[in-house]
């Protein structure tokens, strides 16, 4: 990716446009085929423990809830949520699927329709990357939240062009940007906190796809077997570089009293 698109303030990337606005490319059947769970309602597990982690209180927003698949979790799981989604094709899904909670439609690049500190927890993911104005939508979102935002995006890929490929976000035309930990941090650190962490997220399993894709092979079928075996052997036991092919960030809030 060309660093001449990185935004001056604070090197967020911007993802190749390919002609469209930031507003096309959505519908239903690209929503399921970049595998949105919201969708879906299989939901990442990765995801899922972000919410056993850190959500906090009993009142909880999906901003951006897409087909609310993590609404209906989170009412499972004993809080009072509400899905918030701009597109009212996803919010039929959460209707259609008799997903539980409250949803609204809205758009997140203009004022919210709930008063200040309405919401313990908000909770954004795959988000942020879609939206023209990042920094504004985080400061509405800081505005409607008492407690904590818990915020997941795509990361810079900073290796893959390396081996001609890409991470799978990389092929979703409506995004508009994509973020480094110091991008995420410097965003995070625009509202008014007490704390941010931003850690990765989506671990790469890197030793199960070179598993899956290096069969070593002999002509005699044997020394194939021992081939396998040792590098089976080695892969295991090699230096794994950690990549995630997402950001997490966990921003807790200034007292209302304070931000106000």
């Amino acid at each position: 990716m060309n660093r001449s698109d990185a935004v001056a303030d604070n090197k967020r990337v911007r993802a190749p446009r390919a002609g469209q606005g930031a507003d096309e490319g959505y519908s239903l059947r690209n929503a399921v085929a970049f595998g949105w769970n919201s969708i879906s309602g299989s939901l990442i597990p990765d995801r899922v423990q972000l919410l056993e982690k850190y959500a906090v209180g009993r009142s909880v927003l999906d901003a951006g809830c897409g087909g609310g698949g993590f609404v209906d979790h989170l009412v499972e799981h004993g809080f009072e949520a509400t899905g918030l989604d701009k597109h009212a094709m996803f919010l039929a899904v959460a209707r259609e699927r008799g997903f539980r909670g409250a949803f609204v439609q809205a758009d997140l690049a203009s004022p919210l329709p709930f008063a200040d500190g309405s919401f313990d927890t908000t909770i954004c993911f795959d988000v942020l990357e879609h939206v023209a104005d990042d920094a504004q939508t985080l400061r509405e979102l800081a505005r409607i939240t008492e407690r904590r935002l818990i915020l997941a995006v795509p990361q810079e890929d900073r290796w893959m062009p390396n081996y001609r490929l890409s991470f799978y976000p990389y092929r979703d035309p409506t995004h508009v940007r994509y973020y480094t930990p110091e991008s995420l941090r410097a965003l995070a650190e625009s509202v008014c906190i007490e704390s941010a962490q931003v850690f990765g997220e989506q671990r790469i399993l890197l030793r199960e796809l070179a598993s899956d894709l290096i069969h070593p092979r002999s002509r005699y079928p044997c020394l194939s077997r021992v081939y396998q075996r040792v590098f089976d052997f080695l892969v295991a036991r090699g230096h794994e570089s950690t990549l995630y092919m997402n950001l997490a960030a966990v921003i807790d809030l200034r007292p209302s009293t304070r931000r106000r």
